[in-house]
């Protein structure tokens, strides 16, 4: 079941991570701006919205997020995909003191049914602590 929008309170400002619609260069390719985000370090926004504006629902798959996410407010963990509907957004909160991020590179994954691939950021796109 895809999810039009998944919200939570917000912890500050918030950042976008966007999935852009489709360009065409020698094939159809989703990016994901800005493809590489850093999280942790202390100006960074404590709520992250995931913005799926690529023509079609996308899964996402963070299998690291808990190293320097905070759970989801349905008790799910990372270990799955999380289903996004066109034109929704996915907000997560970065983990705070005293259950800070773990520092590292944490890739993670963006199907995008319209192309019928993977979106494409800094290859994979990812996550960077702090």
């Amino acid at each position: 079941m895809s999810t039009p929008a998944i919200r939570i309170a917000r912890e500050g400002p918030v950042e976008r991570i966007v999935f852009h619609e489709p360009h065409k260069i020698d094939r159809a390719r989703v990016f994901v701006n800005p493809p590489v985000y850093h999280v942790g370090n202390g100006d960074s926004p404590r709520t992250i919205r995931f913005d799926n504006q690529t023509g079609g629902p996308v899964k996402i798959w963070l299998p690291n997020a808990d190293k320097y996410l905070n759970p989801q407010r349905d008790g799910s963990d990372f270990s799955k995909p999380i289903e996004v509907a066109l034109g929704g957004e996915l907000e997560l909160t970065v983990k705070a003191k005293p259950a800070k991020p773990e520092e590292g590179h944490y890739q993670y994954h963006v199907y995008c049914e319209v192309i019928k691939d993977f979106a494409e950021g800094h290859s994979p796109p990812i996550m960077h602590c702090p």
